[in-house]
């Protein structure tokens, strides 16, 4: 008895696919409003970063000359530090277009 009820459930047939409604339209992507001041204010941010990077390179640079230059060995390490910090920012500024966009497509 269960074995019959088990066949005729495994050999049941299902039942038709209700129709499908039609598809939705994919939508043209729409500048959003204030898009373009959004845009400025980025390119300005990172404008200001890129000059925030150079004056920090040379004023490291500056720092590290004229600790060397009174024989002041901690203002030469802190002029280096500098120097550094703004060639591995200077990296990461250069690449990090590619590396945003990159990691977003996935």
């Amino acid at each position: 008895m269960i074995a019959h009820t088990i066949v005729e459930w495994l050999t049941q047939q299902p039942a038709p696919p209700s129709p499908s409604p039609s598809p939705l339209p994919n939508p043209v992507p729409v500048e959003p409003p204030g898009a373009k001041a959004i845009l400025g204010l980025l390119n300005n941010v990172k404008w200001a970063a890129g000059i925030a990077l150079m004056a920090a390179f040379f004023i490291g640079l500056t720092v590290w000359a004229g600790g060397r230059w009174v024989d002041h060995h901690r203002a030469g390490k802190v002029g280096l530090v500098m120097m550094l910090c703004a060639i591995g920012g200077a990296i990461l500024y250069g690449i990090g277009y590619s590396l945003i966009d990159g990691f977003s497509k996935g």
